[in-house]
């Protein structure tokens, strides 16, 4: 019996990787890198050794840090990939909070690329938002996920002026 080919090997070297482990690898930077948002999936996230899954753990540090653009966007693709809408949805929710005024490139990037997966209404909500980014006082309905939304709904502005009324 011939085994030079190594066809039949099934012993393991430490250090070798095997062919499949490699395919594995680099489909998955390649999906990583394609399947995100166009020029996004190179930033990725370094999960801490915890039973907390991925998508907890980005929220937390979110809350912690919502000026990390590199977190945010990790995280709307880490949502993205694993076809998660309400997930994604939060995600892209935090981001239009975080940044005010100066992020109208990153939201509007974002966005456009979670459009499709997240629905016609939900990007029906942001879009107003693109350019100057929801505050506070941002009527927007409670989403559940979000770290920096307080879901508010309605009218915000209690007491108004009218022009023209003397009292």
């Amino acid at each position: 019996m011939d085994s030079s080919s190594g066809t039949r090997d099934i012993v393991r070297q430490v250090g070798v990787t095997n062919a499949t482990d490699r395919i594995d690898e680099q489909r998955e930077l390649w999906r990583a890198e394609h399947l995100a948002i166009p020029g996004t999936g190179h930033i990725q996230f370094n999960a801490l050794p915890s039973d907390d899954d991925v998508s907890a753990q980005m929220a937390r540090r979110v809350a912690q840090d919502p000026t990390d653009a590199r977190l945010h966007v990790a995280r709307v693709n880490h949502h993205l990939l694993r076809d998660e809408p309400n997930g994604l949805y939060a995600a892209l929710v935090d981001v239009f909070f975080a940044f005010g005024p100066t992020g109208a490139g990153l939201r509007s990037r974002l966005l456009g690329g979670a459009r499709r997966q997240i629905g016609a209404e939900r990007a029906a909500l942001l879009d107003p938002y693109v350019d100057t980014g929801l505050t506070a006082r941002s009527s927007l309905p409670f989403c559940p996920g979000s770290m920096l939304s307080n879901g508010i709904t309605g009218e915000t502005a209690i007491v108004s002026l009218t022009a023209g009324v003397r009292t």
